[in-house]
């Protein structure tokens, strides 16, 4: 039987810890990474395969992104969910895999690394935690942080993941201030900026959670935050969430709209009237429409970033909007619904040992 261990029964629960402290987190991975060998870590090999499972699989798909940027055309970067290297996915030969685990223990994220590592590729890992399944089966491994999100809601595992992605990146880049013109060193402070939007967002839940479903919607990098939004809210209290990208919404998946929907967009710097147009369409549906962002004409305003950073930030409202939604729905935002019979035949696989 899966049990979460020391649960505690309200607010603060220990997902509202990770939240408000994920700037020292984030500072913690980027200190810890400064003096890493990024490009001998990520080897010579001209296909990079980023992967993981859960959060950790949508922070590979931004760090593919991200790396792919960085390394240029002489490396070709992509994301694969284990699951599907472990079944009928064919590596080149020249590949490295680098899997992407918080904890180290995700099964099917070590046993793609084993098999890659049986097949003779080149394997890595990248880790929030030191001394885990993870070290014995990836050739070499990174380590990101020495805290454990004390959250089944995994938040600060994402965004210090996000953040080592992007001192890899920063290491491997021919231009890195193209990529991150003020550098790393000041993300720490955005996201503690970030936190402010803490009390806008619990009242933006107490609507959200009044209604039967939400959409999540965003661009560029933005459009992963989605997926990982819908996530999270999904893994604090069971509330149907879907995340698009915001024209990808429009083109079918927006005609089940009406008053039973919530709609949350992000909207940063780079968006023009197009978003606009989308999402005054969405709101003559019915569905209630609340926009997080950068842009000056936002429910819930962030501090601008550049765009390979920008998901860092978006993220957290999103975080809180997962966990007031919870409390509104009276469940328990660090279980993963594990205090519920009927979701134990699911949590079962998940949680079992590599």
């Amino acid at each position: 039987m899966v049990r979460f261990e020391h649960p505690r029964a309200r607010h603060p629960f220990h997902m509202h810890d990770m939240i408000r402290g994920q700037p020292a987190f984030v500072r913690e991975t980027l200190e810890g990474l400064r003096h890493a060998d990024a490009r001998t870590f990520l080897g010579t090999s001209r296909t990079l395969v980023v992967t993981g499972c859960g959060t950790s699989f949508h922070a590979a798909l931004i760090g593919a992104r991200i790396l792919q940027e960085a390394l240029g055309d002489a490396t070709a970067v992509r994301a694969v969910h284990p699951y599907d290297l472990l079944h009928g996915y064919i590596l080149p030969a020249n590949a490295t895999v680098l899997g992407v685990s918080h904890s180290g223990a995700t099964s099917t994220t070590n046993q793609a690394l084993a098999l890659a590592r049986r097949s003779g590729v080149a394997t890595r890992g990248l880790c929030g935690l030191p001394g885990t399944r993870m070290a014995e089966v990836a050739e070499e491994l990174l380590v990101t942080g020495s805290v454990h999100d004390h959250s089944w809601a995994n938040t600060m595992s994402y965004t210090t993941q996000l953040a080592a992605f992007a001192r890899l990146a920063e290491a491997v880049s021919e231009e890195p201030r193209e990529m991150f013109p003020d550098g790393l060193d000041g993300l720490p402070a955005l996201l503690e900026e970030t936190l402010a939007c803490e009390a806008r967002v619990r009242r933006l839940a107490k609507r959200v959670a009044g209604h039967s479903r939400v959409t999540f919607l965003g661009s560029g990098l933005d459009e992963v935050t989605a997926l990982e939004a819908a996530l999270k809210i999904r893994e604090t209290c069971s509330f149907p969430a879907s995340g698009y990208h915001v024209e990808q919404f429009l083109h079918g998946p927006f005609l089940s709209l009406d008053r039973r929907d919530a709609v949350v967009a992000l909207r940063s710097s780079d968006d023009d009237e197009r978003e606009t147009d989308i999402l005054r369409g969405l709101a003559g549906t019915g569905a209630e429409v609340a926009v997080a962002g950068e842009a000056a004409d936002v429910d819930i305003r962030l501090p601008a970033a550049p765009a390979d950073l920008r998901p860092v930030l978006s993220i957290v409202p999103l975080q809180f909007l997962a966990y007031y939604a919870a409390l509104e729905r009276k469940a328990n935002p660090d279980v993963m619904r594990s205090d519920l019979a009927r979701y134990q035949p699911g949590l079962e696989p998940m949680f079992a040992a590599a």
